[in-house]
């Protein structure tokens, strides 16, 4: 089983430069286009930043936010492009998973360290010497490197994960199925921030304790999730 669960992670790393470099490529865009910003803002305010300038770009999740986009596509093309090969070159559908899957962690794992070396480069350079704030924000948990690398590994296996699943199941039951999953997924986030809005009197406080922590904590059900579905779908499949 290891052995073809590898050769599944070996066709998902064939192309290195999509699965590896390039989330770390998008990674130091976003950053870059952060500290463009706050050159902009600084020119006409005049710099040092503000301390409500500041203060809106720590409170402000963009960079982390635009991740998930790239790396959905990353999970679709994996779960889509490599799968009638893996199964021509002998892999089973489990197998298959199983080495994507381990494929995605990977991925996750960079893009994590990626955003934890740029964080200590922000810090390092006074928030890239214009008082920029793209990592050192509260969704990351302002600073804190464990929590920065729990935030950016579980948003980009995530989006992997939800990707892989609409691949799959496209391939499986038609593109029919996949849109009504789409809106599905809509209506059950609708309904969560609902949920979320009329109970924050009691999950006010709880989030506040948890910090960033609570977004690993939402991020790893989601992964269970849409990593179940996908393997559901993948055994349905059609090569």
């Amino acid at each position: 089983m290891i052995t073809y669960s590898r050769r599944s992670l070996r066709l998902y790393l064939a192309n290195r430069q999509d699965v590896l470099a390039v989330p770390l490529y998008t990674l130091a865009a976003l950053v870059l286009l952060s500290v463009l910003v706050s050159i902009v803002i600084g020119i006409a305010t005049g710099f040092p930043l503000s301390v409500s300038v500041q203060d809106g770009f720590r409170a402000s999740s963009g960079t982390i936010w635009a991740l998930p986009g790239f790396l959905a596509t990353v999970g679709i093309m994996a779960a889509t492009r490599n799968f009638a090969m893996a199964l021509a070159f002998g892999s089973t559908r489990r197998h298959f998973w199983l080495g994507t899957m381990a494929g995605f962690v990977l991925t996750a794992a960079v893009t994590g360290v990626g955003a934890v070396v740029a964080l200590g480069l922000e810090r390092l350079t006074g928030h890239w010497f214009v008082g920029a704030y793209a990592l050192d924000v509260a969704a990351l948990g302002n600073g804190n490197v464990a929590q920065t690398l729990g935030v950016v590994f579980v948003v980009a296996l995530v989006a992997m994960t939800a990707g892989a699943m609409f691949g799959t199941v496209y391939r499986a039951f038609g593109a029919k199925t996949t849109a009504l999953l789409g809106v599905a997924c809509v209506v059950l986030l609708f309904v969560a921030i609902a949920v979320i809005v009329g109970k924050w009197g009691s999950l006010g406080p709880l989030v506040d304790g948890w910090g960033a922590w609570a977004g690993v904590a939402v991020g790893a059900v989601l992964i269970v999730v849409t990593a179940a579905g996908s393997y559901a779908a993948c055994q349905r499949a059609s090569v």
